[in-house]
């Protein structure tokens, strides 16, 4: 007589075993889908205007605000970018992307439920805030008019802008309101300068490599109805102007920026360079380096503000 053997308790077990494989998976492709180096750079963001804030002498930083405020954003942030990707699956297989919507690793019925608990989940948190809760509520609202009807800002290079601008605008802000202070003249000057490199030359060196999958979702950007040479030449134009600005700040304003203005100016040069002298297998190089720039610029007031603060 063959006894089979009894395999329920072990075939039960799998379902339990595979649930968190499976939420971790799904965390991990909304978090790729969402832009990790975007996600980063909006923390930073508040994180530099919490520090311009306690370096004014305003801010009283308290643990669970500056954390709550960070989790808050964060979750707005990665709401908007998942929402974005949702919207823009089409466009995004033309254009060849390779995040997890667009290649199927994550279904966009997924992503949408990701996008409106994260959401929830960052208005609740940011309620916790004292005068952080309409900061993020503002985000929230600027990403659904970038991505979603009546609006759809992105569908213009001139909307698209912007909504990206006020967004950057937000999260200095948002640092600074979660240490309950305000930033000096000079730093929220050129916070103010960051914000419209975001718009002005992030949100149109973007499309340079969006250009098939845009005109195929019928977009109207500057690379699309004029061409990608003079979106090039837009951005090569923008960045050196906002590159002067941010000089302009620190030598006729506030010095203690001047160690954010410089980067800045250099990866603005750096930035029309790529533009003027592009290349076919390189579209999204002065991306690359408007996101670098930016990076270094927000690193180097940093270092500027505590460096006083230390003095």
């Amino acid at each position: 007589m063959t006894v089979t053997p009894h395999h329920g308790p072990a075939a039960g077990a799998l379902p339990g075993a595979a649930l968190p494989r499976r939420a971790f998976t799904v965390a991990r492709h909304c978090v790729a889908e969402a832009r990790p180096v975007v996600q980063l750079v909006f923390l930073t963001r508040f994180a530099l205007g919490a520090l311009c804030a306690t370096a004014a002498g305003g801010g009283r930083p308290a643990a669970w605000d500056v954390l709550a405020g960070a989790a808050a954003l964060y979750g707005a942030v990665l709401a908007t970018y998942l929402l974005n990707g949702v919207r823009d699956i089409a466009e995004d297989r033309v254009n060849g992307s390779r995040r997890p919507i667009a290649r199927g690793d994550l279904p966009a019925r997924t992503g949408a439920r990701v996008v409106a608990g994260s959401a929830v989940v960052s208005l609740l948190l940011a309620a916790s805030v004292p005068g952080l809760a309409g900061l993020v509520a503002l985000l929230l609202v600027l990403g659904w008019a970038y991505s979603m009807p009546p609006f759809t800002a992105k569908r213009r290079t001139a909307s698209g802008a912007v909504v990206v601008t006020a967004a950057g605008l937000v999260a200095y802000l948002a640092g600074a309101v979660a240490v309950h202070g305000s930033m000096a003249t000079g730093p929220l000057a050129l916070c103010g300068v960051l914000a419209l490199w975001m718009g002005a030359v992030g949100a149109v060196s973007k499309d340079l490599g969006d250009v098939p999958g845009d005109a195929a979702a019928g977009r109207s950007t500057l690379a699309v109805v004029r061409g990608e040479r003079a979106a090039r030449h837009f951005v090569a134009v923008a960045a050196p102007v906002l590159g002067a600005a941010g000089l302009a700040v620190a030598l006729l304003g506030d010095p203690v920026v001047l160690a954010g203005a410089v980067p800045l100016a250099a990866g603005a040069g750096w930035v029309a360079w790529r533009c003027l002298r592009p290349r076919p297998d390189r579209a999204r190089a002065p991306y690359r380096a408007f996101m670098v720039t930016q990076y270094a610029a927000n690193a180097g007031l940093a270092v500027g503000l505590l460096a006083v603060g230390c003095a």
